[in-house]
């Protein structure tokens, strides 16, 4: 089937029920092929993207059509309904990523870390739920006004997008090669570090600086994980798609990464200077380097709830 019918499809698989997805896909896909093979023998040719578009036009965009699928509401009629559950799920995912992002700030940096965390997964829920409510009665206004979304029926199969819910439509989609291939760098680099067969380029600053002692706790743990994560990438690189299994496990990894990334950023002295070479005052520089190595802690937390909030929506949404 032509990448265009793939890609449409794709879109309309992130749109509709879990349990339906591909029953409701591989009918529609049938559906296509018989129209598109018709076609083809009355015009004696293979038809072009512009007529394949303009055909898969006819069926419906596919927020439009995955809405004939959807449970409606009488609150909000067929008409915008569609519409308002995308909307409302991008919504609720954009306020979980964000409320992940704040657990994981408060987790490093308030003095009651578990107690803060477990507030501000409170307060996240509450404002998902006023969201929500602004969502549905926005709409419900849309609807009684009888309001019309041209972009629906104007369409074009070439450019349309999942956006934010693409991440659901597709759990055994393609990994990039090249995604992978990054990842495995930046993993043996940090292993190669960690276990000190690289050093810190720091002789620039007229000091030799190390991890220090402080790091022994948590030696084993990041080896560990490194090593874990290597094999995971290598698997990813030899096959490269996702499967239900991979991304639990990809999840699991992330949420031990948090936890070590958490522990390390409320260790105190992580680095420590090996030897003093010219510099006049290597306390101010060991100073800059712990809080630059505090300030990449966040930003490795950060980066790896979101990656964690991704994984549960690709697992809760397969």
């Amino acid at each position: 089937m032509n990448t265009l019918v793939d890609h449409y499809l794709l879109h309309l698989k992130s749109l509709l029920p879990a349990k339906q997805r591909e029953d409701i896909a591989a009918e529609l896909r049938d559906s296509i092929r018989s129209a598109v093979e018709e076609r083809e023998r009355e015009q004696g040719r293979a038809l072009t993207d512009a007529e394949l578009n303009e055909m898969l036009r006819g069926f419906g965009h596919p927020i439009v059509v995955a809405g004939r699928y959807l449970p409606m509401q009488h609150l909000i009629g067929p008409d915008v309904f569609a519409l308002y559950w995308y909307v409302l799920q991008a919504v609720l995912i954009v306020m979980t990523v964000v409320g992940g992002l704040l657990m994981g700030i408060a987790l490093l940096t308030a003095p009651n870390a578990m107690q803060a965390a477990v507030q501000v997964a409170i307060e996240s829920w509450w404002m998902a739920l006023h969201a929500a409510a602004l969502v549905t009665l926005a709409f419900a206004a849309l609807d009684y006004g009888k309001a019309r979304f041209s972009f629906l029926d104007k369409f074009d199969a070439r450019n349309v997008s999942a956006g934010i819910l693409g991440v659901r439509g597709a759990p055994l989609s393609a990994i990039s090669r090249a995604d992978t291939v990054f990842e495995i760098a930046t993993t043996g680099i940090l292993l190669l570090w960690w276990v000190e067969w690289l050093a810190f380029p720091s002789e620039w600053l007229g000091v030799v600086l190390r991890l220090s002692d402080a790091v022994e706790p948590l030696f084993y743990p990041v080896l560990a994980l490194c090593i874990v994560e290597l094999v995971r990438l290598g698997v990813d690189l030899a096959h490269p798609y996702r499967t239900v299994p991979r991304v639990a496990l990809r999840l699991v990894l992330n949420l031990a990464w948090l936890a070590l990334f958490v522990l390390a950023y409320r260790t105190e002295g992580l680095v420590e200077i090996a030897q003093n070479i010219r510099a006049e005052n290597p306390e101010h520089i060991l100073g800059i380097a712990q809080a630059s190595m505090r300030v990449t802690l966040v930003v490795l937390a950060l980066v790896t709830v979101t990656l964690a909030a991704t994984d549960v929506v690709r697992l809760v949404r397969r």
